[in-house]
């Protein structure tokens, strides 16, 4: 599926359905001029009324149709607005009568098993020229290490990795693809358990943890430490937080408490392939302070939890939004898309000052694929995560 617009590894906005756009000088008046002679993989001409019948309005603002044209119209400036339509929220799709959905992309689907197994071929009429692969097979559900054995015998050129899989799959001469560091790895404290409402605990908790050596070891210096809810490629700011490692410290909050601390139940995703290692790790740190981390994998009694999130938005003061939502932070964060990187970071130091939420890193996701995968423009993975496959093909070798 695409997007009126896409977005390149430098975050500006480049043409995709959308040929050209412009607006007036408010950025409240969106003009959209759709590239012509694009179908749908049924075959269905793109039209500006299709459109308008799959965008998802954001805000305050509503989109029309018009001659060969799609109009957005809002009641507040948007001068943000390309960040938000390259949003894969803001796919294009046709939907039938029975449910199927046909986008425009490079490749149409060809067959399913629900939460299995996806096929993709070739579509012959794609507006960007036909791509070099035939057809595409997505497994789906597969374990790592079932993983990385198909990829190692030849029966996948490319896999999801964790960062600790990294320094082996370079080793044994496999290439890797990395988006920017765009997830979120944090520790949350459950609101209305009294044993973390005391904040000395959560603050002792983040002094405890010693993120270096995390990164260092078990994430193999991928991504980065973070010291705020966004990663510094998105930000700009994110320098200015520091991420404190002070045991002693620790140690010394605890001891002023009037009663013990309890032992905390501390779980993570069973599903994350990362956070058993990590929030053992953190177990560990916090002991050393004196602190009792009890890990499982059940969040219903738990007092803090490993979570990784990503936010739904490329644009930063949406972005922070939707972090704050996700972690209960307040009840909204109310900045305007152009906010400054003053004011934006005035707001998540604010967030964050009570240590309800205790930012750990910020990591990509990562790809190993075999030496015999080979791409001509661009890498097969963007800065924001998505596939780049049209440019993709296998070198075979002859007989």
């Amino acid at each position: 599926f695409e997007r009126l617009v896409r977005l390149d590894e430098n975050g500006r906005a480049q043409p995709a359905l959308a040929l050209s756009w412009e607006h007036d000088a408010a950025a409240k008046r969106w003009v959209f001029r759709l590239r012509a002679g694009v179908k749908f993989h049924d075959g269905t001409t793109l039209s500006p009324d299709k459109v308008v019948a799959s965008l998802r309005p954001g805000g305050a603002w509503l989109a029309s149709a018009g001659e060969g044209a799609v109009v957005i119209q809002s009641d507040l400036p948007k001068p943000d607005l390309l960040p938000d339509l390259a949003h894969p929220l803001q796919s294009i799709a046709l939907r039938r009568d029975d449910g199927t959905l046909w986008g425009t992309g490079a490749f149409r689907p060809a067959g399913s098993e629900t939460g299995r197994r996806l096929a993709l071929t070739a579509n012959e009429d794609y507006w960007g020229g036909r791509p070099f692969l035939d057809r595409i097979t997505i497994e789906m559900g597969r374990a790592p290490r079932d993983q990385m054995l198909d990829l190692e015998l030849g029966k996948a050129e490319f896999i999801e990795i964790s960062p600790a899989d990294v320094r082996t799959v370079e080793q044994r001469g496999m290439k890797v693809w990395s988006s920017a560091a765009r997830d979120t790895i944090a520790l949350v404290f459950e609101r209305g358990r009294p044993a973390v409402e005391d904040p000395r605990v959560r603050q002792a908790i983040a002094f405890s943890i010693d993120c270096a050596a995390i990164h260092n070891v078990r994430l193999q210096r991928q991504g980065e430490i973070a010291g705020g809810l966004l990663p510094g490629w998105l930000s700009g700011y994110a320098f200015l937080f520091s991420k404190v490692h002070d045991p002693a410290r620790a140690r010394q909050l605890i001891a002023r408490m009037e009663h013990p601390v309890p032992a905390l139940a501390l779980s993570y995703d069973a599903l994350d392939p990362l956070a058993r290692d990590i929030a053992e790790r953190i177990a560990v740190d916090a002991r050393e302070a004196g602190i009792t981390l009890q890990v499982s994998t059940a969040p219903a009694r738990s007092d803090l939890r490993l979570v990784r999130i990503r936010p739904g938005s490329l644009q930063p003061a949406a972005a922070l939004a939707d972090l704050a939502a996700f972690f209960h932070l307040s009840e909204s964060v109310n900045l305007l898309p152009r906010s400054t990187h003053e004011a934006l970071y005035h707001a998540e130091r604010a967030l964050l000052e009570d240590f309800r939420v205790i930012p750990l890193f910020h990591l990509p996701e990562l790809y190993a694929l075999s030496p015999r995968v080979k791409t001509w423009t661009q890498p097969g993975v963007s800065k924001s995560g998505e596939w780049n496959l049209e440019d993709v093909w296998i070198d075979v070798e002859k007989p």
